[in-house]
Formats: C-alpha cells, structure tokens, sequence
C-alpha cells in the first residue's frame, strides 16, 4: 500500500480486507481508486498497522496496563496525513511522525498522552521510567511539538534536553497526582 494522503494499491498488491477500506468519491477524470481506511476496532487498527497504514487505538486498558488507571473514550490516532480520511467512530487524534504510530511503545503512548491528558503522560513516564529512552523522549516531544505540555507536567525531570516552555505545575501538586491513583496494570 501506498500511503499519500490516502490509501492506493501498488500494482500486483493484494487489497486489504474490504471492511477496512471505503473507496473515495472519484473525480472526473477517473483517477486511481483511492481507499478510506475505516476503523471501527481495536483489531482493524492493527490489520491496517500490518499493512502500513499509520493506525493505532490508544485505548484506557492500555494506559491502566501501564500503571495509570484512567478511564476515557478511546482515541484513535493516526498520521496528520490521512487524518481527514479516515472513517471511524473514535475521535481522531493526529500526530505527525509516521513511525511513532506503525510502532507505538511507551514513549510514543506518553507522546500521545501529552495532548489530551498530560498528567496522565507524566504518571505513565514515572512509573515506566526504566523502559524510557530520555533522548527517544525529547525527540517525540520537539518533532510533535508538545515542550509546553511537557514542561507543564515536568518531563524535564526525565529527559533533561526538553526545553522548557511556559509554566509548570507545582511539584507538591504532582505528587499528590501519582499518590492517589495507585499503580495498576502489568506493562504495554
């Protein structure tokens, strides 16, 4: 699959499965068909994901998994790209790097976390400190653009090289935020 904009099949290539893809309106002049990714599970993220379309549910179970036990509609997030193609009841949560969506680990999860749920994104980073790269960290959070959420939540603490942008929440503030909600979950 060819990823433009939208979704098109590469000569010789097998079509994904057709629930997955809605054909766009075509122009006049007869283009190739292009494709509309629709999403209406957890399980069709992943078959468009294995098929190289930037898709991923970031859903509460897998947040809680990574000690942080929130509850919210599940957002699925996908390529600033594709985003307004993209057919699906979940609400769309666009990110520009390509790569942190077809392989989405606990950096990127935190990255997404930043911008609907940043103290969420500082509860998960705390308690999976060890499996955070600090440099991975300051790269999804300057290529996003995310430094002012980050330094709202102190991220600074994690990975030193984000520049500090804005205010930050008192720490007796955040503190109280990662003691009254007890880790849960057993990891990604």
């Amino acid at each position: 699959m060819r990823l433009d904009g939208s979704v098109r099949r590469s000569p010789g290539e097998r079509l994904l499965p057709l629930r997955l893809l809605r054909p766009s309106p075509r122009s006049r002049g007869r283009p190739p068909t292009e494709y509309w990714p629709q999403v209406a599970s957890e399980e069709d993220a992943a078959v468009l994901r294995r098929h190289g379309v930037p898709t991923f549910l970031l859903t509460s179970d897998r947040v809680t998994r990574l000690g942080y036990p929130v509850a919210f509609r599940p957002w699925l997030v996908v390529t600033e790209r594709i985003a307004e193609k993209v057919v699906s009841p979940f609400r769309i949560l666009p990110v520009r790097d390509e790569e942190s969506v077809l392989r989405p680990g606990t950096v990127e999860i935190v990255g997404f976390l930043l911008r609907f749920d940043p103290l969420a994104a500082r509860v998960v980073a705390v308690r999976n400190r060890p499996k955070i790269d600090p440099h991975e960290l300051y790269r999804r959070v300057r290529n996003e653009g995310l430094e002012a959420p980050a330094t709202r939540v102190r991220l600074q603490e994690i990975s030193p090289g984000i520049p500090r942008v804005g205010s930050a929440i008192s720490r007796r503030e955040l503190a109280w935020v990662e003691r009254n909600n007890p880790p849960q979950g057993t990891g990604p």
